[in-house]
């Protein structure tokens, strides 16, 4: 026979689990009890049914197996999700048409830019790819905010895929990245108008390819470039085979001789609206301009922006037929390297009746030849430290009063007298004053009110 089981107490294990047992007296009857009640027999039979404990669930599990399973419940619940996006997509994107979802696109792209909007909106759905992919979506495209990465292979792969019909193109900070993509550019960009290519570092043949390929390219801005020391003939030679097509030239930064740069704009550029050469490097040196040339041949000027340029004309009559810039809006030579009593000022704006924006900040030419300009629409006047004379500013302020709209006179030595005078004229009935710029000046809070 079978030798039994015995426990720790040498008592011999039932062959069925019990819930627990008693060894003192026997137990009265529940029906001995008060409130005892019958109950039914299949109750009762429920009641005194014992159900065998069964055995707690395996802890340590094949791990293998258990991986083969969450891999089949995850592969599952994918295709199903992707199934009904799918499915919910296409439905969705075939109600919309082509037309209507374009033109959204495109006000979307007129406040936000083109980037990054196109490149999420075309994982979108089919639909929304084949809009956000047409190239005539890739027409304004800046490049300068990391978008997109600075490699002249992903600059390419754009060129030929993207930028087919692109007219603006901001190339801002891609330094030597952009020299090897320059080639393709100018070859698969045809309808380029417009090329940021400041603070970036090309070679000068890269430069006159320009003339050989963009024949619409008119707004061309080198500011702070990185070039050899070909760059001036380069330039030259640009300027001598497309220099009719330009309108905008923004040359800030300029590190060659500013003189030989404004004779050869002046000489091939007469439909020259923007010309920008503010803040040259230390090696461009003393600049002299022809005025009378300049006024001559570039007669569609409107924005001449020369901030920290040492400037001075070459002749020192003035004619009596001079016309000048006649459609001038914005004039800047702020800095310290003005000194001539405001005679480069005044032979520059003579003849200047649309200017609307001033801009003599740090001058120390006297301010009394700013009465004597032809414009009385001047709405933008940065005058500061200019040390100015308390009369002039009466003067002035007191010549456009009515349509100034952002006026800077800070850190001038005036009375408080003055100035709460000269707050009264701007506070006059019609004034269309915005901003007012009164840093470092002795008014008080009480004039300001």
């Amino acid at each position: 026979m079978p030798k039994e089981k015995r426990g720790i107490l040498n008592i011999v294990k039932p062959k069925t689990p019990i819930l627990f047992t008693y060894s003192g007296d026997i137990w009265s009857s529940d029906s001995d009890d008060s409130d005892y009640k019958e109950e039914s027999t299949s109750r009762s039979s429920q009641l005194c049914t014992v159900k065998p404990v069964t055995q707690l669930p395996q802890q340590n599990r094949n791990a293998r197996k258990r991986k083969v399973d969450s891999r089949i419940v995850k592969k599952t619940c994918a295709n199903t999700v992707k199934e009904i996006s799918h499915n919910q997509w296409d439905s969705w994107g075939l109600t919309i048409p082509p037309e209507i979802l374009l033109k959204l696109f495109k006000c979307v792209i007129a406040d936000e830019g083109a980037l990054p909007f196109l490149p999420r909106a075309s994982r979108v759905c089919r639909l929304w790819h084949q809009v956000a992919t047409d190239n005539s979506m890739w027409q304004y495209i800046d490049l300068s905010y990391g978008w997109i990465k600075k490699k002249s292979a992903v600059l390419t792969w754009l060129c030929q895929h993207r930028l087919q019909q692109v007219r603006e193109l901001n190339l801002t900070g891609w330094k030597s990245e952009v020299n090897a993509s320059l080639p393709d550019i100018w070859k698969h960009c045809l309808l380029l108008r417009s090329i940021n290519l400041s603070y970036c570092k090309y070679s000068s043949e890269a430069l006159q390819a320009i003339a050989e390929h963009c024949h619409n390219l008119c707004d061309l801005d080198l500011s702070y470039y990185e070039s050899d020391g070909k760059f001036l003939a380069s330039f030259k030679s640009l300027l001598k085979k497309s220099g009719k097509q330009f309108l905008c030239l923004k040359l800030a930064g300029c590190g060659v001789n500013l003189t030989s740069v404004l004779t050869a704009i002046i000489m091939f550029c007469p439909k020259l609206q923007l010309l920008d050469i503010s803040n040259p490097k230390p090696q461009a040196g003393y600049s002299s301009i022809n005025i009378d040339q300049f006024q001559e041949n570039c007669t569609k000027l409107k924005i001449f922006r020369a901030a920290n340029t040492r400037l001075s004309h070459t002749r020192s009559q003035v004619q009596s037929d001079w016309i000048g810039f006649t459609h001038l809006e914005e004039f800047s030579i702020a800095g310290k390297s003005h000194n001539d009593h405001g005679e480069f000022m005044f032979r520059f704006l003579r003849g200047s009746s649309n200017l609307k924006l001033l801009d003599i900040r740090h001058c120390s030419f006297s301010m009394d030849s700013v009465l004597f300009l032809p414009s009385h629409i001047i709405s933008h006047l940065y005058i500061s430290r200019c040390n100015i004379k308390e009369l002039c500013l009466e003067q002035i302020i007191a010549t456009w009063a009515k349509s100034l709209v952002h006026l800077d006179i800070s850190w001038n030595v005036l009375s408080e007298d003055c100035m709460k005078q000269n707050l009264c004229t701007l506070a006059a009935e019609g004034s269309l004053l915005v901003n007012l710029n009164l840093a470092g000046t002795a008014v008080d809070s009480t004039s300001v009110q």
